[in-house]
């Protein structure tokens, strides 16, 4: 009898994603054969998101797919648009299980297990280990998830919950686990990653789990967005020794990379998001940063088009960020979230107008990346190789957030390697062996 088949398509942030291949792990555990989502499998989870109303579309239109795909197939949808709307993917005729972001722990005792194969139980006491991260040279750890800000625009509260940390030993051992199975790079991800070790029964918080995972295998770490104010002196200092995780693992295996987010350069918009600083404070910040560890790659997270945004207010954004040494932008559409605060805000922006002051600022940031990759042509830098391009070039990322094509690089993908950066076009790096 052929094998039943199930797919994951996920939608969304690296939590998202990390806990996409939890939930892959179980369904193989569970008997299935795991495959892409257009093949029309016969269990199809769909983990959504919901940060945009772009994405609660995509959740719908993908959940309704699914049994176009297969008719007979078993839909199952989950995740933070499943969290904060059930009753809205309910509706979905074609939908047949609906469970929010708990439910993934417990995915064996909610989705029934292939036909001749024995169920499994649930993983209760603690987070399934994954030793496998599909289609990525590098692999994402969960720490933390949840978050007690209020930001005004945000609904990942009311889909993620309040802040709460993953015990020491299970983040070391997830590390543990994808570091042995090849894995030259992990990641730390959480909702509200500088929150890390709030609630838990030990003496912790995010710089010292930097510490800790630093003593073990792990050959490299990088950290994902962290809040403003939650940039320590002792963070800084980590990323400045950083970078250098081959020629002194002791104390260089995090990565020159920060993402902190910005949200807006405008204090009056600032004050109406809810959010915790003046622009003074993260210029501070952004230069103390640039001082200890002048390669460092910073990115920033911008909201464009909140509610009463004036072009006044817009444009004293644009003036802060283009005086910044930002290496990067990631830019957002303000997207109205039912229940946030903002989305009752007087004085909405026309959309047009947002998407015309989305261009402007991502325009901002390719230069900003263009500028930041060539002042790093003649240094040296360890790349993880990632993917063959052709003509003996592997594509891989620095420690600080580049892409680097490596010419002769004689080593396979998934390898940490040294190189001597010769070129840069564009935002992207050429660059041999050292």
């Amino acid at each position: 009898m052929q094998r039943l088949t199930a797919s994951i398509k996920t939608l969304g942030c690296k939590l998202n994603q990390y806990e996409g291949e939890q939930m892959r792990l179980q369904l193989q555990r569970l008997g299935y054969r795991v495959i892409p989502y257009d093949d029309g499998a016969d269990v199809c989870v769909i983990n959504s998101c919901t940060v945009t109303s772009r994405t609660d579309r995509e959740t719908r239109r993908l959940a309704r797919g699914a049994r176009r795909l297969n008719p007979g197939a078993l839909v199952v949808v989950t995740g933070c648009c499943a969290q904060v709307k059930p009753c809205e993917i309910e509706a979905i005729a074609e939908v047949d299980i609906v469970f929010g972001n708990a439910g993934k722990q417990q995915l064996a005792e909610l989705i029934p297990p292939a036909d001749g194969h024995e169920g499994i139980g649930s993983d209760t006491d603690g987070p399934v280990i994954i030793s496998d991260f599909s289609d990525h040279t590098r692999a994402f750890v969960k720490v933390q998830e949840g978050c007690d800000a209020r930001c005004a625009y945000c609904i990942i509260p009311a889909a993620r919950g309040a802040s709460r940390s993953v015990p020491t030993d299970a983040v070391l051992a997830q590390c543990l686990a994808l570091t042995q199975a090849g894995y030259p790079e992990i990641i730390l991800i959480g909702t509200h990653l500088g929150r890390y070790g709030l609630g838990l029964d030990e003496d912790i918080d995010l710089a010292r789990l930097i510490e800790l995972i630093g003593r073990t295998a792990v050959p490299r770490l990088r950290i994902s967005s962290i809040e403003p104010r939650e940039v320590t002196d002792e963070i800084i200092g980590m990323v400045a020794r950083g970078g250098r995780a081959r020629s002194d693992p002791a104390a260089g295996k995090l990565c020159r990379h920060l993402h902190i987010p910005l949200q807006s350069g405008c204090d009056s918009v600032l004050r109406r998001m809810g959010r915790p600083y003046e622009t003074a404070f993260y210029r501070d910040l952004i230069l103390r940063v640039k001082q200890a560890a002048p390669d460092t790659c910073i990115g920033a997270d911008v909201i464009v088009g909140f509610p009463g945004e004036t072009d006044a207010e817009f444009e004293a954004t644009r003036s802060f960020i283009s005086e910044l040494p930002l290496s990067y932008l990631h830019v957002f559409t303000y997207s109205e979230r039912q229940g946030t605060p903002a989305a009752a805000m007087p004085n909405p922006v026309d959309y047009e107008l947002r998407k015309a002051r989305n261009h402007v600022l991502r325009d901002m940031s390719e230069h900003k990346r263009a500028e930041f990759a060539a002042s790093m042509v003649g240094k040296h830098l360890e790349v993880v190789l990632q993917s063959p391009q052709g003509n003996e070039l592997v594509r891989g990322i620095s420690d600080n957030y580049l892409e680097v094509d490596v010419a002769d690089a004689g080593e396979p993908t998934g390898r940490l390697v040294d190189v001597v950066v010769t070129h840069a076009d564009n935002g992207r790096l050429q660059a041999r062996p050292s």
